[in-house]
């Protein structure tokens, strides 16, 4: 076979061709798109002689792929998903800039000004829909690498491979009950919390990365008395108390039967980033949101 330009392959080959492999025949697949088979079939056979290799094997059986067809069919699985995409976005300008944007957002970046942002955004542009979803940094950063976010938020590091832009800071704190030795301090460094019980996230994440070279530098063991699932969690049981914890500075607003004192170091104040896979290549969506944080 000798490969013909690609560009004569249309959106309805690339639809009939994923529904023949779905439908396992095709003649299932003319059914479905209310063709006649023949037609089905020479479209094939023609996209068949523009890449120059077979596409389906045919028998009793039906239709399936050959090797050269599974690659096809994760493109072509793509390529209409993204003309979908354009097409919603696109239908969207006669009344207004439309759209779906994905956040992924640590805890950390939820601190501050974002979520007040985030909502000043909807307010400018309320056709665009925003779905925001908390994890750890590493998670987040990760999100986005792997086209499951469109944009994430997190502190700055581990974010290989996209494009980043400053966006802030969050400032650390111990948290201690308030009958505590170390309350009536002023501010604290990490090594001073390792002689105590300590409480922490139960999933990884950078600060915990973070924690464990600081101890190893004191020469001391991190004792912890308990993994939980979020800050506000470590927040009660420190109250109760349970241990003593580094958290979000900003949680002190929530949990006045707590003891907060800013942490020192380095990388007690965290610098928080926005990240995306590639800034120019952003929809008009996407684009609006990078501008509104600051990103552009």
């Amino acid at each position: 076979m000798n490969a013909q330009p690609v560009r004569d392959i249309d959106p309805l080959s690339i639809r009939l061709f994923l529904a023949a492999l779905e439908e396992g025949s095709l003649a299932k697949a003319a059914a479905r798109l209310c063709l006649v088979p023949s037609a089905v079939s020479k479209r094939m056979s023609e996209m068949e002689e523009a890449f120059g290799v077979p596409l389906l094997e045919r028998g009793a059986w039906g239709a399936r792929p050959t090797p050269a067809g599974q690659v096809l069919a994760s493109h072509a699985r793509q390529l209409l998903y993204d003309m979908t995409r354009m097409h919603k976005e696109m239908a969207g300008f006669a009344n207004g800039m439309r759209g779906r944007i994905r956040l992924a957002v640590s805890v950390a970046a939820l601190s501050g000004e974002l979520p007040a942002e985030i909502q000043a955004f909807r307010r400018d542009y309320p056709q665009i829909e925003i779905s925001l979803e908390e994890d750890t940094t590493e998670a987040v950063f990760r999100a986005v690498l792997q086209g499951q976010a469109d944009l994430g938020i997190g502190s700055d590091f581990g974010h290989s491979g996209l494009q980043v832009f400053p966006y802030g800071a969050c400032q650390l704190a111990a948290a201690l009950p308030p009958q505590h030795l170390l309350a009536e301090r002023s501010s604290l460094n990490y090594a001073q919390l390792l002689p105590y019980e300590q409480i922490e996230l139960n999933r990884p994440n950078g600060i915990s990365a973070l924690f464990e070279r600081a101890a190893a530098r004191a020469r001391l063991p991190r004792r912890i008395s308990a993994r939980v699932s979020s800050h506000e969690t470590i927040c009660t049981l420190v109250a109760r108390g349970m241990g003593v914890a580094v958290v979000p500075w900003f949680l002190r607003q929530r949990h006045p039967d707590v003891c907060f004192i800013p942490l020192t170091g380095r990388w007690a104040r965290t610098r928080i980033c926005i990240a995306v896979r590639e800034a120019d290549a952003c929809p008009p969506a996407l684009r609006a949101l990078l501008n509104h944080l600051g990103g552009r």
